[in-house]
């Protein structure tokens, strides 16, 4: 029985909300396709049912930090487990392969990069498969926010597998997002399992902060008013040390984390936080997948995520026990900006392709490096450097061009002189040396090439310390040491006269930034609206709620008005969600916003600018975000009711005009490229907005009058 199972193999005395079924489904050998909330257990769902049927289980998995955890987990239970991926080198990689195929495993995790590899796929004929899980399997749709080219390869493999029954499981999955995975994979009547999205006891909360010191100071009072773990999350590398410092300063436990940190480190800020010792984890989105640590009490975002699912997925991460937690973003106009980067790095214009293909046809037939920054310096206006990769990823894909595998381009060390003594103070130096003549002995007087990775791994300190010794003995003229080339080694194998003749699919790469660009604005608008959060979040996996309060967001409990109960939860909450909800949100913190009319706001906005008030002392005043009363300004400009001098000084107004002139005004991006940070994005907006007064029609649904010209 899956009860008397799931309590021998993985101690837990009870199956949760939906994984009975799913389980039984599996078992039964059906098709499945899992939506299960983040948190809910989906790893039981096709680990349980490995140890109940004959054969091994192929897991396919995205990260290799999730792999890592999953298996040392299985192996603290005596599972017998094991992934493959790329952080093997080649031979125990093949030495686990041998192992599968002796049927020695019962779990085994798979990178989808995988299934490229022949040499792979050839072991695993005549190994007996008996279920096949895909991990994140919104991965395999080009509708998911994560889409991963290399899953579409998973059903080219079914028949190598003998077609075993098959699970697909997700945390964030839209309706048209199931269709897709379900398509992809060519399942037939799959049994489909949707346990819902609603997580009763988590708080879903957006507080206006413009600008880095207003998010810093947020941050520290967000943070002191809610005891216990927590997750914050930012955008960028460079955030999230800012908000480390900041909160390091003001003498809390705090960890960074990001993918720009050694894998020591990273470890090392990872077990921080699990083991307590640090309370707050400050990371990219890099952290998290499949990080289970059920009492987190906060997850704050930093900055705007790109998309719901991906908001769903992070702030998940809270209140994995069930207890009251909070979801929290801070919300500023310019986050989007950071956003539409990154969909312009994701998804390139095909003005940018069409630049890297000349500038690839440029270079001739012979094998040429070049970076990213590079290429992109040679591209007309400003071009984001993440757009260059995207481009050459998908010329590789479609066989324009052929690269030179990743770490390939190694450094180059030699030894100049045997007799020269090192300085005792110079300890890093001093080991660094020795490991180079352990490691390359003979070598190392003809000259080699180096690995730098592997030295690393051999002296067992920093990346960046051994980087930084090298330099230093080869000042020191001890070793002629030159550093690889940035870059991966490439050269062009296919010519064509128009880019669709080079077999890349130009539609596919438009809908993509179409999607992308429409799921930013569903994330925004979250940010925005006026009804409750939770059934924003909930509507938009496709589960629609009668319209009522959920009696815990920030818009319910704001209508609610003063004096109500602050954190009353729904009825199906559990006692201990009641119980103890920290005071970040409540009604005498967040008292009703009384209902005012457009015209009535448009003239307390005209006041308060007539009073000299900017738009974020506007904000703060009306209790509105700064996006808001930046839109009543630009129609209260539009209808002449203000100048344009209020809100553009003359100056920038005239370099503004300027660059319309050579950039064209139907973008916003390439004018604010081209004039930098010092005039915003609003400042553009309202030049734009005053120089269309000619036809003197004011906007729709503005009348000069009514709000007090």
């Amino acid at each position: 029985m899956p009860e008397s199972a799931l309590r021998r193999h993985f101690g837990h005395p009870a199956f949760r909300e939906g994984q009975l079924q799913v389980v039984q489904a599996i078992l039964d050998g059906k098709d499945t396709v899992a939506i299960m909330p983040t948190g809910q257990g989906k790893s039981i769902c096709y680990q349980l049912p490995a140890m109940m049927l004959e054969g091994t289980t192929l897991v396919v998995s995205p990260l290799i930090a999730l792999m890592k955890d999953q298996v040392d987990s299985l192996h603290e239970r005596g599972i017998a487990a094991t992934f493959i991926n790329s952080s093997l080198d080649g031979e125990e990689a093949e030495h686990r392969l041998e192992q599968l195929a002796a049927g020695a495993y019962k779990l085994v995790y798979i990178a989808p990069e995988r299934f490229r590899n022949r040499a792979f796929l050839a072991a695993l004929k005549g190994v007996k498969i008996s279920r096949f899980a895909i991990d994140e399997a919104h991965c395999l749709s080009q509708w998911g926010h994560d889409f991963r080219p290399d899953y579409l390869r998973l059903k080219d493999a079914l028949p190598v597998l003998g077609w075993p029954p098959i699970l697909a499981a997700t945390a964030t999955a839209t309706p048209e997002v199931r269709e897709d995975i379900i398509r992809q994979l060519g399942l037939k009547n799959p049994t489909v399992f949707v346990t819902g999205f609603d997580r009763p006891n988590l708080r879903y909360v957006v507080r206006p902060a413009s600008g880095e010191s207003a998010k810093l100071a947020k941050v520290s009072e967000i943070v002191a008013k809610v005891p216990g773990s927590t997750i914050i999350y930012a955008a960028t590398r460079k955030s999230v040390e800012t908000i480390a410092e900041h909160l390091a300063a003001e003498g809390l436990a705090v960890a960074p984390y990001h993918a720009g940190m050694d894998d020591a480190s990273r470890v090392g800020a990872q077990d921080a936080f699990m083991s307590g010792r640090a309370r707050i984890v400050v990371a990219t989105n890099a952290f998290g997948m499949g990080v289970d640590k059920s009492n987190v009490r906060l997850v704050l975002h930093f900055d705007l995520p790109g998309t719901i699912e991906a908001y769903y997925q992070e702030a998940g991460r809270a209140g994995r026990d069930g207890k009251a937690s909070y979801c929290v973003l801070l919300f500023s106009a310019a986050d989007r900006y950071l956003q539409e980067f990154f969909i312009e790095g994701s998804s390139p214009g095909l003005d940018i392709l069409k630049g890297v293909y000349r500038f690839l046809c440029d270079q001739g037939p012979d094998e040429f490096v070049a970076t990213n920054e590079a290429i992109a310096k040679k591209l007309p206006g400003k071009v984001n450097d993440m757009a260059i990769g995207t481009c050459l990823n998908l010329f590789e894909r479609a066989g324009v061009i052929q690269r030179a595998a990743r770490g390939t381009n190694h450094a180059y060390v030699k030894r100049l002189n045997a007799l020269m003594p090192l300085d005792s103070r110079a300890r890093t130096q001093k080991a660094v040396y020795a490991a180079l003549k352990e490691a390359l002995g003979d070598r190392l007087d003809e000259g080699t090439t180096l690995d730098l990775n592997a030295l690393v791994n051999h002296v067992g300190i920093a990346r960046e310390s051994v980087m930084t010794a090298l330099h230093g003995l080869h000042e020191r003229g001890l070793i002629d040491y030159t550093p690889p080339q940035r870059g991966r080694a490439m050269r062009l194998i296919k010519r064509a006269s128009e880019l669709p003749d080079l077999g890349i699919d130009l539609s596919a790469l438009i809908s993509k930034q179409t999607r992308e660009q429409a799921k930013l604005d569903c994330m925004v608008n979250y940010a925005h609206t006026t009804d409750c959060r939770r059934h924003y979040i909930l509507g938009y996996f496709g589960e629609h709620r009668a319209k009522g309060s959920c009696g815990s967001c920030d818009r319910c409990l704001e209508s609610k008005g003063p004096g109500k109960p602050a954190l009353k939860s729904p009825a199906s909450h559990p006692p201990s969600a009641r119980k103890e909800a920290p005071p970040l949100v409540k009604a005498s913190d967040a008292p009703a916003r009384p209902r005012v009319s457009r015209d009535d706001m448009l003239a307390q906005v005209l006041a308060g600018h007539r009073e000299g008030l900017g738009a974020a002392a506007l904000a703060e005043r009306l209790e509105r975000s700064p996006t808001t009363i930046e839109g009543y300004l630009i129609d209260l400009l539009q209808a002449d009711a203000i100048q344009r001098a209020g809100l553009v000084n003359d100056l920038k107004a005239a370099r503004i005009i300027q660059a319309i002139a050579s950039e064209g005004s139907e973008r916003l991006r390439p004018l604010k490229d081209a004039l930098g940070d010092d005039v915003s994005y609003f400042e553009i907006r309202a030049l734009l907005a005053s120089e269309k007064l000619g036809s003197g029609t004011p906007a729709a649904g503005i009348r000069t009058a009514e709000v007090g010209a």
